[in-house]
């Protein structure tokens, strides 16, 4: 059960359809505004020799960030401060846990492969969008809430960083996407963890590979499907693994709408739909507004 909690506090943060479009829907010296609202739940599965119970969790996390685009020789980029807050609950037979407090802040840096000049605020007003790649690069720090010895925290505790690799196709100059990301997820080792006497938690890489495509119904309004795979993350205590490592398939939907200009509101939902038989079921739905000026 501690493997599970010790994974529940590093939830990484979610990749939306089209996000890596997020920074791109705005001219280069512009400040973008984002507000993300994720509620997630999982139940374990019980492991049939009536020893351990199924152990049900609840997470829902809010983060605010702020983005300066900039011109990059020629090529639009984005720097990115993110701030989350998370409640989230665990029980299990007759144990209880539960936690709020500030998560851990991250920093983003993106930038365009190819397909996405930097364009000033006029020349973004007749920009015609195109096919692009962009690289991306997200920090983790371990600042948020936490207690050692508590086995349900606001924060890891330790570094996350996250390189991410995306292609955005689009045959028909932006009112259809085909897009992939292939990310890592790179973990520092929690020093400080002191659960059931313990003295560190580390964990192996995760690795996920993405596929959105949306598609505009009207010029303010799309949806998008979003298909994600999971592999590899597995935690260890003390260097003993804990065996549960991701290998699962997750689907899901969104829906979009520009609310007034620069101000746009996306919901997405999403759940396990393939997985062995020892990982969790989850599910979760997650609402973003952005807006630039």
């Amino acid at each position: 059960m501690i493997g599970v909690l010790a994974a529940l506090v590093a939830l990484p943060t979610a990749t939306r359809a089209g996000s890596a479009r997020d920074y791109l829907n705005v001219p280069v010296d512009s400040w973008l505004a984002t507000y993300n609202f994720g509620a997630f739940s999982a139940v374990t599965p019980e492991d049939g020799t009536d020893v351990t119970s199924s152990l049900r969790s609840n997470v829902i996390m809010q983060s605010i960030a702020a983005t300066r685009s900039f011109d990059f020789f020629g090529r639009t980029a984005g720097l990115t401060a993110v701030l989350p807050y998370v409640f989230a609950n665990a029980s299990s037979g007759d144990f209880r846990a539960s936690t709020n407090g500030l998560s851990d802040a991250g920093f983003l840096a993106q930038v365009n492969i190819f397909g996405g000049p930097a364009l000033s605020k006029m020349q973004f007003a007749s920009f015609v969008p195109q096919t692009f790649s962009s690289f991306h690069l997200y920090v983790g720090t371990p600042t948020g809430s936490y207690s050692p010895t508590t086995p349900l925290n606001p924060s890891a505790n330790r570094w996350t960083i996250v390189p991410t690799i995306n292609y955005s196709y689009t045959p028909d100059t932006g009112w259809t996407w085909l897009e992939t990301y292939i990310s890592t997820r790179v973990f520092g080792t929690n020093g400080d963890y002191r659960v059931g006497g313990s003295s560190r938690l580390s964990q192996k890489p995760l690795f996920v590979l993405e596929g959105h495509a949306s598609r505009n119904l009207l010029p303010r309004l799309w949806v998008s499907l979003d298909a994600y795979y999971d592999v590899g993350g597995e935690t260890s205590i003390d260097g003993v693994r804990q065996r549960n490592a991701a290998n699962t398939l997750r689907l899901g939907a969104g829906l979009g709408l520009r609310v007034w200009r620069g101000c746009d509101v996306v919901v997405n939902y999403e759940g396990v739909v393939a997985r062995p038989a020892g990982e969790p079921a989850a599910q979760a739905i997650r609402m973003t507004i952005r807006q630039f000026w």
